[in-house]
């Protein structure tokens, strides 16, 4: 499941994760609202919060039919989550468009003042 909590805060798309996440979760909830926020302020940036339940992607979203794509975002900042969730950030955070950062969920305020302080950073060119 992957769905729209409370924004953090004021321009920051708010997103919390748990189990196996779908396309279609993806497709017809988050995708709108990430091209919405980019079209009002020309800025993307996300958070996501995780609980220990995550579990990752249907396997068929990753095998090219109906496949994920994460539209360009300036930061994306991933919080909580099971262990591997950490490692998988660290491993693939080098490789997206964006910063990346991850946080472990105790240290949830650290991880809102990281993506906060990206609202007020010059867009990347």
């Amino acid at each position: 499941m992957l769905c729209q909590i409370a924004d953090i805060t004021n321009g920051v798309i708010s997103l919390f994760a748990s189990g196996r996440l779908s396309t279609k979760d993806y497709c017809q909830q988050i995708a709108p609202i990430l091209a919405e926020y980019q079209t009002q302020s020309g800025k993307t940036c996300i958070y996501i919060e995780a609980d220990v339940l995550l579990e990752g992607w249907e396997s068929q979203s990753l095998s090219g039919v109906g496949e994920v794509k994460l539209p360009g975002f300036d930061a994306l900042v991933l919080v909580g989550g099971p262990d591997w969730f950490g490692n998988a950030v660290r491993l693939m955070g080098p490789f997206m468009q964006g910063e990346v950062a991850w946080y472990p969920l105790e240290e949830k305020a650290q991880a809102i003042e990281w993506i906060t302080a990206k609202l007020s950073c010059p867009l990347s060119q």
